[in-house]
């Protein structure tokens, strides 16, 4: 009966349609407040997000018994402040997010990001101008695989990770915790951080020519979470 849960034997591990490795009921709560003294504007705000996780009853869905890497109730937080004055918006925020992720199962170390933001723009005649900084940290506690071969003959990039080559008893001599770089994880802080720097001219009601430079730069363990990326943007927006 695909209606029935509850385990009733081994014909029945996929028949429950509630319990099947995901998150739900998810509720999100927030507020903010919003007001103006004089030319000096402040905007305030917070916010708070959780789902439960609903293991399904198949042994090793939501887990990974071999790196001890495992699902978890999801859990999030943000609060933020914005303030402006003589044609300058400056403004923050700070945020906590668990990734929908436990602590790991041999490392005892969560997998949580924390991540803080800045920014601040001027306005003034027809331009604007703007700059944006944030950065994100993972705790990174699951440890960080690396890539040893990429596939891209079947036009997608398909990865080969060192841990596919890992052997032993997880827990006790796994070789994906003995430091060894062809099978194991390796571990330390990953973190993210972005710069944005912006402007706009407005010619006109409704038309603006924007531009603007982006970039990433990934930090950890790894050759699988280490990179830097950039672009310039040119562009135009009309509005009617």
């Amino acid at each position: 009966n695909a209606g029935t849960c509850g385990f009733q034997g081994p014909a029945n591990i996929g028949n429950c349609p509630t319990a099947d490795s995901t998150w739900q009921n998810l509720f999100d709560i927030g507020a903010n407040y919003l007001n103006k003294f004089g030319d000096f504007t402040v905007a305030l705000y917070g916010a708070f997000a959780y789902a439960d996780f609903v293991p399904a009853f198949a042994t090793g869905i939501g887990s990974n018994i071999v790196t001890g890497a495992n699902l978890a109730p999801w859990k999030q937080w943000v609060v933020g402040a914005q303030f402006g004055f003589a044609g300058f918006t400056v403004g923050g925020a700070a945020g906590w997010d668990n990734n929908g992720l436990g602590a790991n199962y041999y490392t005892g170390i969560d997998n949580d990001t924390r991540f803080y933001t800045a920014g601040i723009m001027y306005e003034t005649g027809p331009w604007q101008m703007s700059f944006m900084w944030a950065g994100f940290y993972n705790t990174n506690g699951n440890g960080s695989a690396s890539v040893t071969a990429l596939n891209t003959q079947s036009g997608f990039f398909a990865q080969t990770l060192n841990t596919a080559a890992a052997t032993g008893v997880p827990g006790v001599n796994s070789t994906a915790f003995n430091g060894n770089p062809q099978t194991s994880l390796l571990f330390g802080s990953e973190t993210v951080t972005k710069w944005e720097v912006g402007a706009n001219y407005a010619l006109g009601p409704g038309v603006k020519i924007t531009g603007g430079a982006v970039m990433f730069m990934a930090g950890g363990p790894s050759n699988a979470v280490s990179g830097s990326s950039w672009a310039f943007l040119l562009g135009m927006d009309l509005r009617f």
